[in-house]
């Protein structure tokens, strides 16, 4: 009796221990080998600054070839203002299972056309595929609408299943803020497994569509030097007074098949408008920051985003009042 009982322990302790050294074996085998760090170039930004993301991606700790970066961007108030693809070094060549046929500016009507006005519609027509042979496909396709400036202003995003073969096409109409700095602008379109918030990755590389925006003189930008394997730069868009809060970004990497996910965030210092020099204090100093650019409009060589305080993309009468009626104010 009692060395049927020990070989029934023993029997199970091993059945124990081999379950246990399966779980582990398989555990250690899920480990991704492909790791992505995100970060900005700042932890602090004022009103309406360029804001540069930038990381790495590496495959067994070495630094990949080529590669896939979704980099997804929220507000403070948790609303997505804008998500890109990026290539991490390079973009992969392969067959996607999803991926992007064609991505135009357009009429109403899906004719091509690529010039429009603030205060208006802009019109884009997207087809994208499902290359699998068998199996369903779900997708979230995101159109992100940037100013020359590179402000994220407009956003379309919508979920749908895609049969294996099919096509998707739609066309979209989105708003033109009557803020927004004239001249060249552009829309990236893109499709994902699922928002990279949420662990979702890029299906294929982006795709992009120029646009125009009235005419402009192009504007002073210091060019990004990164040693860096992706970058991504968007401007902070105009927001109520008082502007402050945390933007969270959110990034995905894909790799031979492999993904991986990372997550930083920046924060917007609180600042009221018109204190340009960010000394806490409304005075002299801004007061001429302001004016002495006053008459311009985004089409401007001189135009400064961070000095429209209105905003309405010029600076006038209404700017000078604000921050003149705010004259002696400290905080």
């Amino acid at each position: 009796m009692v060395n049927t009982v020990g070989k029934k322990l023993a029997t199970y302790l091993l059945l124990a221990f081999i379950t246990t050294a399966i779980i582990t074996n398989f555990s250690s085998a899920q480990i991704s080998p492909l790791k992505i760090t995100v970060t900005t170039d700042k932890t602090s930004y004022r009103y309406r600054e360029a804001v540069n993301i930038y990381g790495n991606v590496t495959y067994n700790d070495q630094l990949v070839e080529e590669g896939l970066v979704a980099v997804q961007i929220d507000n403070p108030d948790n609303k997505t203002i804008a998500l890109r693809t990026v290539p991490a070094n390079a973009t992969p060549t392969e067959n996607w299972t999803v991926e992007i046929l064609s991505f135009i500016s357009c009429d109403s009507s899906g004719n091509p056309q690529d010039t429009f006005q603030r205060n208006k519609y802009a019109y884009f027509k997207i087809f994208i595929k499902n290359n699998a042979v068998v199996g369903d496909r779900s997708v979230l396709l995101t159109i992100t609408l940037c100013d020359f400036d590179s402000t994220p202003f407009r956003l379309h995003w919508l979920k749908t299943v895609i049969p294996a073969g099919q096509t998707h096409g739609e066309i979209v109409g989105l708003w033109i803020n009557e803020w927004i700095t004239t001249g060249t602008a552009v829309a990236y379109a893109n499709v994902y497994t699922d928002w990279p918030k949420h662990e979702g990755y890029a299906y294929c590389p982006e795709q992009t569509a120029n646009f125009f925006i009235e005419t402009t003189t192009p504007l002073n930008q210091t060019p990004i030097e990164s040693n860096d394997t992706y970058t991504v730069t968007f401007r902070l868009p105009p927001h109520e007074a008082p502007y402050f809060g945390t933007y969270f970004i959110s990034t995905s990497a894909y790799y031979k098949g492999w993904k991986n996910f990372q997550n930083t965030t920046l924060t917007v210092e609180y600042q009221i408008l018109g204190d340009f020099n960010y000394d806490r204090r409304i005075d002299i100093l801004d007061v001429v920051m302001l004016t002495s650019i006053y008459g311009s409009t985004s089409s401007s060589i001189n135009w400064n985003p961070e000095l429209d305080v209105s905003p309405d993309g010029k600076i006038d009468i209404l700017d000078v009042v604000m921050v003149t009626s705010k004259y002696g104010f400290s905080y």
